[in-house]
């Protein structure tokens, strides 16, 4: 389960449940993840997780199309809002 984008295991565990159109051994392509069988209430799931996992919050700033261009898009906005102490998740 290789990426050409490095990301932490967690990551990619929680986006692999919410795409229904890969497989367990396939790589994650480098496309829109609504490509991969993203819809908007998987979206919604998974925002809520990664918000959850890596204690960030998706504002209305990044909620956007864009988000979901691919895998390695959203994870460097992750790694942004990690980064952000204005966008941390309330405690």
């Amino acid at each position: 389960m290789s990426s050409p984008t490095t990301w932490p295991a967690s990551f990619e565990a929680i986006l692999r449940r919410y795409l229904a159109a890969l497989s367990v051994d396939e790589d994650i392509p480098a496309e829109p993840l609504l490509d991969l069988g993203l819809d908007s209430l998987r979206a919604t799931a998974l925002l809520a997780d990664l918000e959850r996992e890596f204690g960030v919050d998706f504002g209305d700033e990044v909620l956007d199309p864009a988000l979901f261009s691919s895998t390695g898009h959203m994870w460097a906005v992750v790694q942004e809002l990690m980064d952000d102490p204005l966008s941390r998740a309330p405690q």
